[in-house]
């Protein structure tokens, strides 16, 4: 095991002997993760594949960089259908782990496949296409459509599920209990499937047992602690009594609500709007003089605005020449990253013409070293996941050189847009990257983002 804090191989101790970060907390944090990884791997070994999701995404979330988890629960996505989810998590263990032989042989086998990726790509199209057809009543053709689905993606529980849920409404008890019984061979304990089994089965057995009761001649009831037995006639002629006196005081109630609506409410309606009418006008006077008040108010703060701009702006100049004269010192004794820190806070509109000459002369020679500190702070906002810090510092550096550092910059730009869900920007970075350096690494990583992009462009109804 490696230490958090500085890498190095600390063994069964539970201090770092390289920095003395005490690292027992880590330790067991790391276990944790193991632990679920062996329970996911138990459960995915008798195909209870829910379960052993849950348990490989509890692994991961004590512990991200488990790849053994995260190939694993690729594997599980793969085995119920759930390519893109199966893709994404082999894309990140690849990333987090470059040296990554299982991840590499998975990609590579969904890559080298011939037509695999379109025919996976038709089959979610057709999946979408079969939910707005339930969605708007057409269960005929959503059947069609999903039976489709199950002979390009046999393994894809989902289509089972919503196939045999159609025929249950179809009241196709026998073709939904194969359907749900071929789903519960591939996900043996996956909740869903498990109900809508408990659900044919109730279905089944009523339409076994369900017969319909005789009518009796005769109507019995009790009557205190008597048990009162008559005819079904003369019970019947005792009901429709009963609706008559019912009706007479329903009529009664209705004729005397008509008295209170047409005579009361129209006396009541004209008070309130007198009184609302009064309480108008008083609001639009304190109205009117509180906008006055706010007009007084802001032509006030717009001067002090005026007056505070010209105090900061002559305060700019100074700070600004004093932080060039500053970067320039640094420079000169061999400081470049100080330098290029004081230059950046420079603001250069406000120089005269021989200050915005030292300044751009200065920045060139700087540039290097504000790149470099660009990029090494957006590795660090990368590492920690505050992806939006990272996009801020990724962008300024491609600004200035999009080849930084062979196109890595501009491919880790792509993958924080990726992961804060800006899909479009995302794409653009990776098919800039794919065209600058179709061969390094990067340019071959951001191949894999397009094809995994291309696939869920369609899959709105498939994910976690």
């Amino acid at each position: 095991m490696q230490c958090f804090m500085c890498g190095a191989d600390v063994g069964d101790k539970n201090v770092c002997y390289n920095c003395g970060a005490d690292i027992l907390l880590y330790k067991q944090i790391v276990y944790t993760s193991y632990v679920f990884y062996n329970q996911g791997l138990e459960k995915a070994k008798v195909s209870d594949l829910s379960g052993a999701i849950e348990s490989l995404k509890s692994s991961l979330q004590y512990y991200k960089y488990n790849t053994r988890a995260r190939n694993l629960l690729g594997l599980c996505y793969y085995q119920v259908g759930e390519l893109v989810l199966a893709i994404n998590e082999w894309v990140i263990s690849k990333n987090l782990q470059e040296d990554n032989p299982d991840a590499d042989r998975y990609l590579a086998e969904i890559e080298s496949a011939p037509g695999y990726l379109p025919k996976i790509n038709s089959t979610i199209k057709k999946y979408n296409q079969a939910i707005d057809y339930c969605k708007s009543g057409s269960r005929d053709l959503a059947i069609i459509q999903l039976k489709k689905v199950i002979s390009q993606n046999a393994n894809f529980v989902k289509a089972h599920q919503l196939l045999a849920l159609l025929y249950i409404e179809e009241s196709k008890f026998a073709d939904a209990r194969k359907l749900l019984n071929q789903a519960a061979k591939i996900d043996s304990n996956n909740t869903t499937t498990i109900k809508y089994i408990h659900e044919v089965k109730s279905r089944l057995k009523e339409q076994n047992t369900g017969r319909r009761k005789k009518k009796n001649d005769t109507v019995s009831f009790m009557d205190g602690n008597d048990t009162v037995v008559m005819s079904e006639k003369s019970f019947r002629s005792m009901l429709d009594n009963s609706r008559s006196s019912l009706m007479n005081i329903l009529l009664g109630l209705v004729v005397g609500l008509l008295i209170c609506f047409f005579l009361i409410v129209p006396t009541v309606r004209d008070n309130v709007k007198d009184g609302n009418s009064k309480t108008i006008l008083a609001l639009n006077e304190q109205l009117a003089d509180a906008n006055s008040k706010n007009d007084a108010l802001q032509q006030e703060i717009d001067g002090l605005k005026n007056d505070l701009s010209a105090y900061d702006d002559k305060q700019d100049v100074a700070t600004s020449y004093d932080n060039l004269f500053a970067a320039q010192n640094y420079y000169n004794s061999g400081d470049s990253a100080t330098a290029s820190q004081y230059i950046q806070l420079v603001t250069k509109e406000v120089l005269g013409e021989q200050g915005k000459q030292a300044y751009d002369n200065l920045y060139t020679s700087l540039a290097p070293a504000i790149i470099q500190g660009y990029y090494d702070d957006g590795n660090n906002f990368y590492s920690e996941e505050n992806y939006e810090s990272a996009i801020t510092n990724f962008k300024t550096v491609v600004d200035i050189d999009e080849n930084y550092d062979n196109g890595a910059a501009l491919f880790l730009l792509g993958d924080c847009y990726r992961l804060t869900d800006q899909n479009d920007l995302a794409l653009e970075c990776f098919e800039k990257v794919v065209e600058l350096y179709p061969s390094n690494k990067w340019g071959k990583q951001a191949k894999v983002y397009i094809a995994v992009d291309d696939t869920k462009l369609d899959a709105k109804e498939v994910g976690e």
